[in-house]
């Protein structure tokens, strides 16, 4: 589930609700648009109710870690994965909370700003840690589940903190959240409270205005989009280092206007001298043992995979990605046009880099031959382009026009919740 939030509006100060994945924030009441910088977790707040007597400066916030997204593991002869939402306490020990349990979906939260009074505890516990322990509580660790894992990727994960307020009263310390005692004081908690400081302004959020850098109009997008496009200019710009940066891309042009044009990532890759020869479409169709007949153009044709450049159900992604790298082929070449009917790009190429080997994993059908190459292969991104590909509604499913991959309708609209 989607975590919702109020954020103030940069330019007015208005309360706007956004959901977690939001990027592009647009204002109701002044009409100006926004684009939130990434790059690191945002902080968000459980609203505190302060009994008589405690103030919004007497509050503590103790630091937990969202963390939504998929996960995928090659161990033994599979390519196993699943979809972790869990939140978990960012401090040592075990006197308190280990989980904020479902508060974080079924509550608003706020935005954590400067404008918050009381403390905050910095995080104690390494994000790898906590990573680990969320994998453990899936069935990628039921007992038989057996072989060496090979590989893992996180692919299209959200990490946010969330600040739990509490507050001292008597001799316990009180979720000032629903008034319940969590701890007695002591030592322990002493020793937490006394590393806790006031909100550092560069923890707030920052923002980009949306006007196109090329041409100076105005950049369109979905709230959860990554890249934002200038019907004006032709272009697209994704934000990097905190400024927009222009990405080279193109679409093929569908049958009909009605078709949807869906996003991918199409990546060159390039090998170091030390890894097994992966570089052209031959070498691809050889490694992972597909059933056909390797032609000369085969050979000096350059390898590219194509990723999603949207979140998908673990299983559709994978299958998606296979069988649109293995039929590359077919694909025309894109060049920039309009897009009367585009799906947003809600996944960065750095994470459909980082799923290479998970994909080149679901292609093999020689998986005892390539998985324990998998650890020592290095596959990186020579270029990465963005290109639209046309699909048509077939009702339940839509289907591509050139290779007739098909993506259940549902499983793209549940794409945009994971």
């Amino acid at each position: 589930m989607e975590l919702v939030v109020e954020q103030s509006c940069p330019s007015c100060g208005a309360p706007i609700v956004l959901h977690e994945a939001d990027r592009l924030v647009s204002c109701p009441y002044c009409d100006v648009n926004h684009y939130m910088v990434g790059g690191g977790a945002l902080r968000f707040l459980l609203r505190a109710g302060c009994p008589a007597g405690i103030g919004a400066e007497d509050l503590v916030y103790l630091p937990f870690i969202r963390f939504k997204g998929c996960i995928y593991q090659c161990q033994g002869n599979e390519v196993r994965h699943a979809i972790i939402d869990t939140t978990r306490i960012a401090l040592r020990g075990d006197r308190l909370p280990i989980s904020l349990g479902l508060r974080p979906q079924a509550m608003q939260l706020v935005q954590a700003t400067a404008a918050i009074g009381g403390r905050f505890v910095p995080r104690q516990v390494k994000l790898e840690g906590i990573f680990s322990q969320a994998v453990r509580m899936t069935a990628l660790f039921r007992p038989e589940k057996t072989g060496q894992v090979r590989h893992r990727a996180f692919i299209g994960e959200t990490v946010s903190r969330v600040y739990l307020p509490v507050f001292e009263k008597d001799d316990m310390v009180v979720d000032a959240v629903t008034h319940r005692e969590i701890m007695r004081k002591g030592s322990d908690w002493d020793e937490i409270a006394a590393t806790a400081v006031p909100f550092r302004r560069h923890w707030e959020p920052k923002f980009l205005s949306t006007l196109c850098p090329r041409c100076g109009a105005p950049l369109h997008g979905e709230p959860d989009a990554l890249v934002l496009q200038c019907r004006n200019c032709e272009t697209m710009w994704e934000e990097s280092d905190g400024r927009f940066s222009a990405l080279e891309w193109g679409r093929v042009p569908g049958a009909s206007d009605a078709d949807l044009e869906v996003p991918f990532w199409k990546i060159a890759v390039r090998q170091d001298a030390g890894s097994p020869l992966l570089h052209t479409f031959a070498d691809f169709l050889r490694l992972t043992g597909q059933p056909v007949v390797i032609r000369a153009e085969d050979e000096s044709r350059p390898l590219s995979f194509w990723v999603p450049a949207f979140k998908l159900q673990p299983a559709a992604f994978l299958q998606t990605a296979h069988y649109l790298t293995v039929s590359q082929k077919r694909i025309a070449d894109g060049e920039p046009g309009p897009l009367p009917a585009a799906y947003p790009v809600n996944l960065p190429r750095r994470e459909a880099v980082e799923a290479l080997k998970s994909v080149l994993a679901e292609a093999a059908l020689t998986r005892k031959q390539l998985f324990p190459l998998l650890p020592s292969l290095d596959l990186q991104a020579a270029s990465a382009t963005l290109v639209y590909l046309p699909f048509r509604d077939a009702g339940h499913d839509l289907i591509e026009r050139q290779t007739s991959v098909t993506i259940a309708a549902a499983t793209l609209r549940f794409g945009r919740r994971l």
